[in-house]
């Protein structure tokens, strides 16, 4: 097991993908067998044959058949799947190889061998479509990416084994028999394509078919949903068209060169196909070396620029060497040697670095045109490159003055070109990826909300005199009337009336009075609707009031801020309604509070600039980096305690999940700065994280390859590139090193993090575990947390202290109520009822977030439910009044976490239902809920739940007496 997973961290290969890569190179290794033995056999046959002439004539046939046949394949995508078009290809190069071989056999026409040559160019196309078709469609960009070079070593391979064993087989068998070998190998090849469909491609082809978006679930990668903008841009296809041409048109051209000269030089056919073996079986044993130890590297350090530039850059340097020696020295020898380098690059360099680096160019392409874009390439562009080298050389040579040190300057000239393509496909491969559009997920306050109690509207004009007689009536509808009537009267001391309804009794009075004094627009008034937002029932009134003045409320705002500097969660609540008033002054605002000292309100003002989609300043960027580097460092212990723990926790425990969430927040935090300093797309993390988007991990991590420098490129590619936690932590560690613990330590460890930056929430079940230590262990660390201001850490301590130290709890909380302590004396009260800790806030809390809807919720907000709501747990059939908790006009909420409850002559709400109930009938009448099951369940008032998360107002109709 330790040989296997070494072996495979080694090859870089990730769980889950080894069958599929082992099976792709076994899979290379035999097709690259194949067409070693038919290009080195029909080479040097064709050579023989006839003269240098023959080669641009066989490259003009065979690219207009090579063209033709790929407008069938085509054609032939849209009409059947994938699987079947692979594997009748397979099946047409087979039977065709087979029967010219078979009619070579039977007449010895040396024109079988023209055809032959020009079926290399089918071999190329029928591999395209095949090999790097499954590539396509089952790797992602980044696998795309890390393993295409990998799986084609085993091409590489078989091609060294033939190539140096034609020399000596080729003395012993003859031309025909080394051909049906090739025939084999191809129904191997055959077997091992079926076999990759049926395992790997099964059920995608109906999604083929019907072109949808994605990718679709294969044993690697997930089906991801596709992003909806133009499926290609022109000018990327422009370029990748091209650079599928020259390459091409290049092997031709350097091909003649290198033939032409060869045959001079060695004019017996055992002699030349020796030498051919030769030189190839040593190209393939570098190209093996540049696959294996070299590619994966270039790749990651210079990113896939260096795999598209390498071979035209190469090539310019080596016919500058041939076009210097052959033309200004007449150096022969030399010359050839030249020709000769050139080759070795379109082989070596070509087949190791340039096609598994093109390949990785389709990626970008929308998943449901992405196949048919390859077969469009490879049936056409490379065609059409075969097709121009020869009509060029077939011209060329025509020309008396014109030999090969001419022909090396032309191509000197070509490779340029290709040169100046490759670097501007660069640009249009980075535009392309950072053009990519995703549908976020809306923000809170862009989504669909419920509707809140309306006032009654205005029905009839009053004086303005009534008006303030109706300030003081003692029927509340007056008050409201008076409230809603001043805001229209347009008089200019109507504000003052205003002043008294804002501290109005009423709840509707009161919110009346304050979307009154929004419209008006007195800054008189504006303090009064700041004090409000102190106020937990009003907050939601007073900042939509707030957010109506606009921006001449900002420069209140300030000041209320500055006087505020201990009030985090009031600080917060300000930033938000500047987020709503938003514009360049509101973004100037945020800007002056990014070094805040509080480390909440520093980012909230972070996570507000990124949603105003400010970018910042150079000067800027410094605080924002040392945000980013703080994230990075406590995620670097998060994954240290994660790792620390997984022997004994499991990552869905309580415990393991709560590190989950941490973790999960961070990573948001991160990713909030980045979008802050480099622009808004690193957005999409959020769909990465909660979709497992693997389409949006190969964007992230293309956008970070393109935007990021290389220091903080380093700190954000393990968060994306799908890495396990120990992987993740052991590449943290060089930069961020943290100690290995004990699992009681790592608690303690967690218990004693800095409050800032994890949530009480984590503490508190940290705590908790601590109940299976000793006391001696842990009574130190659960009396300082006995005594803290969250209760939910607080409680948690307490009841732990109780269960292991009965003694020091009882001389603890006598000590509290000595010093008089009510906030951890009310705490104590109330711990007395608990008998198990499933009745504890934690283990609420717990449950509560179970409910999916209100997984969206921060842990503030959640706790806020928790804290404020009536906690009701009733036994099967048992019966309880809901109007005995409800204040009268309030609206209320029934959060079930747990069974089923019904509401007489309404319905039933079953677990992970939100039930806004109706209001009550006629003052005194009950309002009666029946449990089926033991049940679980809240009742809150409904302005305690943000207005984003949606309620259900009829329950299912049943029953209500049931059997559960």
């Amino acid at each position: 097991m330790w040989k296997r997973d070494t072996l495979l961290k080694l090859l870089n290969i990730k769980q889950g993908e080894e069958k599929l890569v082992f099976l792709l190179i076994g899979y290379s290794f035999v097709m690259g067998g194949a067409m070693a033995i038919f290009y080195t056999v029909v080479a040097s046959s064709f050579l023989m044959s006839f003269n240098s002439l023959a080669l641009p004539q066989a490259y003009i046939v065979g690219g207009v058949f090579v063209y033709s046949l790929g407008l069938l394949v085509t054609q032939a995508q849209r009409l059947t799947s994938f699987a079947r078009l692979a594997e009748g290809l397979l099946i047409f190069l087979i039977v065709s190889i087979a029967g010219l071989v078979a009619i070579h056999h039977y007449t010895s026409s040396k024109w079988v061998f023209f055809v032959l040559f020009i079926w290399n160019r089918v071999f190329v196309l029928v591999n395209g479509v095949t090999f790097w078709g499954v590539v396509a469609k089952l790797f992602n960009l980044q696998q795309a990416k890390r393993l295409s070079s990998l799986i084609s070593t085993g091409d590489v391979i078989s091609s060294v084994v033939a190539y140096l064993s034609i020399p000596l087989v080729i003395k012993y068998i003859s031309a025909d028999y080394l051909l049906y070998t090739v025939v084999g190998l191809l129904i191997i090849c055959a077997v091992l394509m079926h076999r990759l469909h049926r395992i790997f491609l099964v059920d995608t082809d109906v999604l083929d078919l019907a072109h949808e978006g994605g990718t679709p679930q294969t044993a690697v990668t997930q089906a991801k949903p596709e992003p909806e903008p133009p499926l290609i841009n022109k000018a990327y296809y422009s370029n990748i068209f091209l650079l599928a041409l020259l390459p091409v048109f290049g092997l031709f051209y350097v091909e003649y060169l290198f033939f032409t000269e060869s045959r001079a030089i060695f004019p017996d056919k055992v002699l030349l196909a020796s030498f051919l073996g030769f030189f190839f079986g040593i190209s393939a044993i570098i190209e093996f070396f540049i696959k294996t130890f070299f590619y994966n590297r270039l790749l990651s350090k210079y990113g896939l620029r260096i795999g598209i530039i390498m071979l035209p850059a190469s090539l310019v340097f080596g016919f500058i060497l041939a076009s210097l020696y052959g033309i200004a020295y007449e150096a022969a020898a030399l010359f050839f040697a030249c020709i000769v380098l050139g080759r070795f690059f379109m082989s070596a360099i070509r087949k190791a670095i340039s096609e598994p680096a093109f390949q990785v160019l389709f990626q970008p392409i929308a998943a449901r045109i992405r196949l048919e874009v390859q077969g469009r390439i490879e049936g056409r562009a490379k065609a059409i490159g075969g097709l121009l080298a020869g009509v060029l050389l077939l011209v060329l040579t025509q020309v008396p003055f014109i030999d090969a040190q001419l022909l090396s300057v032309l191509f000197l000239l070509i490779a340029v070109l290709w040169l100046y393509i490759s670097i501007k496909t660069q640009g249009t491969y980075k535009s392309t990826i950072r053009d990519r559009v995703y549908p976020l997920q809306q923000p809170r306050d862009a989504q669909p909300r419920r509707t809140t109690r309306k006032h009654p509207a205005t029905s009839q004009s009053h004086s303005f005199e009534a008006l303030i007689t109706m300030v003081s009536s003692p029927q509340s509808a007056d008050r409201i009337e008076a409230a809603r009537g001043l805001c229209c009267s347009g008089r200019f001391l109507a504000y003052k009336y205003l002043i008294p309804l804002l501290q109005d009794p009423d709840p509707n009075v009161r919110e009346a009075a304050l979307e009154a004094s929004g419209a008006l627009y007195r800054p008189e008034l504006w303090p009064y609707l700041l004090e409000q937002l102190n106020s937990e029932r009003y907050a939601l009134p007073a900042a939509k009031a707030l957010a109506k003045v606009g921006k001449p409320l900002l420069r209140e705002i300030d000041r209320f801020f500055l006087n505020s500097s201990e009030e985090e969660d009031y600080q917060e609540k300000l930033i938000e309604i500047v987020e709503q008033i938003g514009g360049e002054e509101a973004i100037r605002f945020l800007r002056r509070k990014l070094n805040f000292p509080q480390r909440s309100v520093r980012e909230k003002v972070i996570e507000t600039l990124q949603n105003l989609g400010y970018v910042s300043t150079h000067t800027e960027q410094t605080i924002l980096l040392q945000e980013f580097e703080d994230h990075v460092a406590f995620l670097a212990w998060l994954l240290a305690a994660q790792t620390d723990i997984l022997g004994t926790y499991e990552p869905d425990s309580e415990l393991g999940k709560a590190l989950e969430r941490e973790h999960y927040r961070t990573i948001l935090k991160v990713f909030t700065v980045l979008s802050v300093i480099y622009g808004d797309k690193f957005k999409v993390i959020t769909l990465l994280l909660e979709n497992k988007n693997e389409d949006v991990r190969d964007y992230l991590m293309e956008i970070s390859e393109l935007l990021l420098p290389e220091p903080v490129k380093d700190k954000v590619l393990p968060m994306i590139d799908g890495s396990s936690l120990e992987e993740m932590n052991l590449r943290y560690q060089a930069v961020f090193p943290q100690e290995t613990l004990s699992v009681k330590d790592r608690l303690k460890d967690i218990i004693n993090k800095d409050y800032t930056r994890i949530s009480p929430w984590t503490k508190a079940i940290a705590i908790k575990e601590l109940q299976h230590d000793t006391p001696e262990s842990v009574t130190p660390i659960l009396v300082a947390n006995a005594v803290a201001s969250s209760r939910l850490i607080s409680e948690t301590a307490l009841y732990v202290l109780r269960v292991l130290n009965p003694e020091r709890y009882t001389s603890l909380t006598q000590n509290l109520a000595r010093q008089h302590d009510d906030f951890h004396g009310a705490i104590v009260s109330e711990l007395a009822w608990v008998s198990h800790d499933e009745e504890l806030l934690v283990c609420k809390l717990r449950r509560l977030w179970s409910v999916e809807v209100l997984r969206s919720l921060k842990i503030k907000e959640l706790k806020s439910i928790l804290l404020r709501a009536h906690y009701l747990r009733l036994e099967r059939h048992e019966v309880l009044d809901l109007q005995k908790l409800v204040e009268p006009d309030e609206d209320y909420t029934l959060i079930v976490t747990h069974g089923t409850l019904v509401l007489a002559s309404e319905g039933a709400v079953g677990s992970g239902t939100l039930w806004q109930v109706p209001p009550a009938g006629p003052s005194g009448a009950p309002q009666l809920i029946t449990a089926q099951e033991a049940s679980e369940a809240y009742l809150v008032q409904t302005y305690k739940i943000p207005l984003h998360i949606p309620l259900i107002t009829q329950p299912a109709l049943v029953d209500a007496h049931r059997p559960g």
